[in-house]
């Protein structure tokens, strides 16, 4: 049985968690923000802890089946959010925020089951991934802005005459 108090530790840093990385999906103006990626990262943490602790009613719990389980379903969610667009050539979109739900849910699974430190280690790596590997690939010219994301270009001045 867990405590109280490592049960509500768990969860805040869950919450924690999922909402700086939320807050980074939603400042892109993704389609998963600060809400879902919370509340993923806590059902998550909270799965595994009942997986862990709970009492078994019908013979021992399978821990490694139900959270594999979870994995699966996650990767449903995850796969709504991936759609393709057809412009000049085929474009595929939500593969990082599908991917971000993902390891968020894998981040709630460690918490849950007390690994907290590889939680929030992998939370923070996951963040410098998000910001700090998209400047990366925009000044490298890996990745090329669409046109709501693009630099407004500074207005000149106005001619005299």
């Amino acid at each position: 049985m867990i405590s109280e108090k490592d049960f509500i530790i768990r969860m805040l840093i869950s919450l924690l968690i999922g909402v700086v990385i939320g807050f980074e999906r939603q400042f892109r103006n993704r389609h998963a923000g600060i809400r879902t990626f919370a509340v993923l990262c806590m059902a998550s943490s909270l799965i595994a802890m009942i997986a862990l602790y709970s009492t078994p009613i019908f013979g021992p719990p399978n821990i490694p089946q139900i959270l594999v389980a979870m994995i699966v379903g996650m990767g449903f969610l995850g796969s709504g959010i991936i759609y393709k667009e057809k412009e000049e050539k085929m474009v595929v979109h939500g593969l990082t925020t599908s991917t971000t739900l993902l390891m968020t849910a894998v981040i709630g699974i460690a918490i849950g089951i007390g690994y907290i430190f590889a939680g929030i280690t992998s939370a923070i790596l996951t963040i410098l991934c998000l910001v700090l590997l998209r400047f990366v690939e925009i000044k490298l010219k890996l990745k090329i802005l669409p046109p709501t994301e693009k630099p407004k270009p500074t207005p000149s001045p106005p001619e005299k005459h």
